[in-house]
C-alpha cells in the first residue's frame, strides 16, 4: 500500500457458501480503475562496529492502478495520490514533503499470478528514497496467486520459495470471499567494491500475508509482515528491518 479510510470489515456469517475452485488472476477486470490505501510500520535495526541505531519507519497513500490487456499480462500504470511518509531515530522525527512524488508514474507489465516487470519508475525525492525504496514499490506490491485452482485446504508451492494456500472462505453482505496465505523466502550474496577490495553482503528475506479475493472483483485487502536482514563479511555490520502492512481496496471512480 494511511490518511484514508479502510473499507469496513468483512461481515461474517454462518455457513459461508465456497467460492468455486478457479485460479484467481490479476486481469483487466479485477485491478483496472482500483483504488488502494496502503499503510506500512517498520523497524530497522543496525549495528556497524560499536555504534548501534534503532529507528522506526511509516508510509501511509493511496495507490491508484490502471491497467489493459497485454500479451503477456497487463500493461500497468500506477501512481500515488496520496502519500505520507516518516522516520523516527535518535535525532528526532523526519518527515520529508511528497509532494515530489505526485504526478511520477510506475509503468510496467503484470502478469496473471502477481509477478511484476517494471519499465518505468517515477523520479523519487532523495529525502523519501532515504527511508524506502519507492522504486521497487510494484514488485511485491500484489500479493501472488496460485497458477492453478486450489479448493478450501489445498496448497501449491514452487521451487523458489513460495508457498500459497487456500483458507477456509469467509462470507460477506456481498457474498463469499475466499481466503489465501502466503510465505515467500529468499537469500543471496552480492559483492560490493570498497576501494582495492570487495565485501561480501549476504541478504536474505521473508514475506507472508493473507488475502481476500472475491470473485467478479478481484482483490478487496491483504495484510502481512515482510523481514530482511543484510549481513557484512566477517560480522563487520548487519541491519535487520522488519515490516508490517496492511492494504485495502476502496471505493471511488475510475480515475
Amino acid at each position: 500500500m494511511r490518511l484514508t479510510a479502510w473499507l469496513s470489515p468483512f461481515l461474517l456469517l454462518s455457513g459461508p457458501t465456497s467460492v468455486a475452485a478457479q485460479a484467481p488472476a490479476y486481469t483487466a477486470a479485477t485491478v483496472d480503475c482500483a483504488r488502494f490505501s496502503e499503510s506500512m510500520r517498520g523497524e530497522l535495526e543496525s549495528a556497524f562496529g560499536a555504534v548501534r541505531r534503532t529507528e522506526t519507519l511509516g508510509r501511509d497513500g493511496v495507490l491508484v492502478v490502471r491497467a489493459v490487456p497485454d500479451s503477456v499480462g497487463l500493461a500497468v500504470e500506477a501512481w500515488y495520490d496520496t502519500l505520507v511518509v516518516f522516520r523516527e531515530g535518535p535525532e528526532g522525527r523526519f518527515a520529508p514533503d511528497a509532494d515530489g512524488m505526485f504526478g511520477g508514474r510506475y509503468i510496467g507489465v503484470l502478469d496473471p499470478t502477481g509477478d511484476y516487470l517494471a519499465s518505468v519508475t517515477p523520479f523519487v525525492p532523495t529525502a523519501l528514497r532515504d527511508i524506502f525504496d519507492f522504486g521497487r514499490i510494484l514488485i511485491h506490491f500484489f500479493p501472488p496467486l496460485p497458477p492453478k485452482p486450489l479448493s478450501p485446504g489445498g496448497e501449491w508451492t514452487d521451487d523458489a520459495g513460495l508457498t500459497i494456500w487456500r483458507l477456509a472462505d469467509s462470507a460477506s453482505t456481498r457474498g463469499p470471499v475466499a481466503r489465501y496465505r502466503w510465505i515467500r523466502r529468499d537469500s543471496w550474496e552480492e559483492g560490493l567494491g570498497a576501494g582495492d577490495s570487495t565485501i561480501v553482503v549476504h541478504r536474505s528475506e521473508t514475506e507472508n500475508g493473507s488475502l481476500q479475493w472475491r470473485e467478479g472483483v478481484g482483490p478487496i485487502g491483504w495484510d502481512g509482515m515482510t523481514a530482511a536482514k543484510v549481513e557484512l563479511t566477517n560480522g563487520a555490520g548487519q541491519s535487520a528491518l522488519r515490516q508490517e502492512f496492511r492494504v485495502r481496496r476502496e471505493p471511488g471512480a475510475c480515475p
